[in-house]
């Protein structure tokens, strides 16, 4: 099988449009891409470690930021520990959000969204996480910038709905394949209900769906993470930036992995966004 192309995208700070050309290229010819060169490279794969050594940390840690719909009586709802379940192939997550979670509109259920991030008690975990999710935000919106001014919309309107902090840091704890059941994929076919999502990966896994419906093997390379569009950009930009189908292989051993996940702000707007002219040709998806 083949792998999903990496490129540099060391130029999209300086506004090189060869660069943002070939992103594209390659995204359209295996289903994704693994970037280097962006802010913040040199240390993400120490960023991504930290992170995931929480799910080693003492149980006591781990049970304090365990969400409330698994243990009655926690204040947090959606960010937090989500533990592995009882079904049979199931990963167990951590969630972290925004430094301070801007208000959202006054609709029924809204709080979930902006919950406060709870932190366990580990020394120097929340500075080395908050870094990451710093760093990985403003990638991802230099990012979505790119793809959207390549698909013939103006960056304004693509960034307003994404600029400041209320997007999802998530660190992944797959467990080993169960021999006895008959599991292929740890994650189906699908498409994230972001913007925008970052993801890096331990151990092999990933796989990333091509135009022409085959999948590639997303690579695992030093300082680098895969770029996969969601069904938010894809809405945004009326298809003219389709999101990108991935899944994840079940394997032998467990497995560890690190995803964030540009979300739109609360209070954004939900209309596509509008294109200057009607015979644009998408050059990034």
């Amino acid at each position: 099988m083949s792998v999903v192309e990496t490129v540099d995208i060391a130029g999209l700070w300086s506004d090189d449009a060869t660069i943002i050309a070939e992103t594209g290229a390659a995204s359209r010819r295996t289903g994704g891409r693994v970037i280097k060169g962006f802010p913040g490279a040199d240390e993400i794969d120490a960023w991504a470690q930290r992170g995931l050594s929480f799910f080693d940390a003492p149980s006591e840690v781990k049970e304090a930021l365990i969400i409330g719909l698994q243990r009655p009586g926690q204040p947090n709802l959606y960010r937090g520990f989500h533990p592995k379940n009882s079904t049979a192939f199931n990963n167990a997550y951590l969630d972290f959000g925004p430094e301070d979670p801007a208000d959202g509109p006054d609709l029924p259920g809204i709080s979930v969204l902006t919950e406060n991030t709870p932190w366990p008690a580990l020394d120097g975990y929340r500075d080395s996480v908050r870094a990451c999710y710093v760093a990985l935000n403003a990638v991802a919106q230099t990012l979505m910038m790119s793809i959207g001014r390549s698909a013939g919309f103006q960056m304004d309107e693509i960034a307003a709905r994404f600029q400041g902090e209320h997007s999802t840091l998530r660190f992944l704890d797959y467990p080993a394949r169960n021999p006895d059941a008959d599991v292929t994929y740890a994650a189906h076919r699908h498409v994230d209900a972001s913007g925008l999502s970052l993801l890096w990966q331990a151990q092999p896994g990933l796989q990333a769906e091509a135009p022409d419906g085959a999948f590639h093997d997303v690579p695992i390379v030093d300082n680098c993470i895969s770029v996969h569009v969601g069904s938010v950009m894809d809405g945004l930009t009326r298809g003219k930036v389709p999101a990108t189908p991935h899944r994840v292989l079940a394997s032998d051993g467990p497995r560890q992995s690190m995803g964030f996940f540009l979300e739109p702000a609360l209070a954004a707007p939900i209309t596509p966004a509008d294109i200057p002219r009607e015979d644009t040709d998408v050059t990034d998806t």
